[in-house]
Formats: structure tokens, sequence, C-alpha cells
């Protein structure tokens, strides 16, 4: 039986449709959690200020909400690579020095970001046992805790591999061009 391979045209098809895909599905939830905030929020105003009477659990659900947006976010910004960043000493020392400070802070980044997942699955394994729950209503902060545990998980697994692409982002300065 023949092996299935990629040809090296094939691989980059296929990791820049990964890519697409986990940009999408992060802008789904992100947007879906975002679209239920703003509903939220309408909601609670009209029923607060019109009928006087606010809605039960509202803060709960929009902090939930918010977790959500947050995971997706995270994923979102460390794919396209658009965390920010201030770089006063590069301008000035310049080239080397840019990328070994680049190294070092995708390094940094992804031994954080790793840490930071593991608490957050770990943390969200306790669930009700742990009482983890939201204040009003009683919502479970077990999946929560995985959501941004995934994403801050992939997070970590994407500056690792742009450690190992050793493709440093130009910063926008160098994409606009010098002067421009």
């Amino acid at each position: 039986m023949k092996a299935f391979r990629l040809k090296p045209g094939d691989r980059s098809r296929v990791r820049r449709a990964l890519q697409r895909g986990l940009i999408a599905a992060c802008a789904v939830a992100g947007g879906g959690a975002l679209l239920l905030l703003v509903g939220l929020t309408v909601a609670e105003v009209v029923a607060r200020h019109l009928f006087r009477a606010p809605l039960q659990g509202v803060e709960d659900v929009a902090s939930m909400a918010l977790t959500v947006l947050v995971a997706a976010a995270v994923v979102c910004a460390a794919q396209s690579q658009a965390h920010v960043s201030v770089d006063l000493i590069g301008r000035v020392v310049g080239g080397v020095f840019n990328r070994v400070t680049d190294v070092l802070a995708r390094l940094v980044g992804a031994i954080a970001s790793g840490v930071a997942a593991y608490a957050l699955l770990a943390r969200g394994g306790c669930g009700i046992e742990c009482a983890e729950v939201t204040g009003t209503i009683g919502i479970v902060h077990t999946p929560f805790y995985y959501a941004l545990g995934v994403g801050t998980a992939i997070c970590s697994l994407l500056l690792v591999y742009q450690l190992i692409r050793r493709r440093a982002a130009p910063d926008a300065d160098e994409r606009r061009g010098a002067g421009n």
C-alpha cells in the first residue's frame, strides 16, 4: 500500500486552510458572544428603564460571554500576529537585536501561555466540587475555563510554531516602508 504524502505546495495550502479555519471558528465564536452581549445589554436596559424590572442573572451570562469572546480574541490575535507591541529600543539598535528580542518574546509568551493553559484546564476540571459557579444564577464555570484553556493553549502552540518557522512578523513601519 502506498503511503499518503503531501507535496511541498500541498502542505502550504493545507496550512493556509487550517489557519483560515481556525480564524473563522474563532471569529464565529467571538462574534456570537459579542452579539449575545449586545442583545443582553439592550434587553437589560429596556427592562430596567422602561418596565422597572431588571433581568435576573444578566451579569452572570455577560461575564461568561466575555470569557468566550476573550478566548476567541486571544487565538485570532496570536494567529494573525496582531498583539500590541511597542519597539522603542529596536528602532535605535536595529536588526540582530530585533530578531533576538522577537525570539525571546515569543519564547516567553509561549511558556506563559502554556502555563496559563495548564492552570485553566486543571482548574476547569474542578467545577461544582470547588463551588466554581456564578453568583446569581449559578452558571458552572467548567466549560468557560476549558474555553480559555484551549484558547491559551492554541496561542502557545502558535507562538512555538512561529519560533520554529523563524518568521518574525515585520512591524508596521517595515510593512509601510521607512519614512512613509
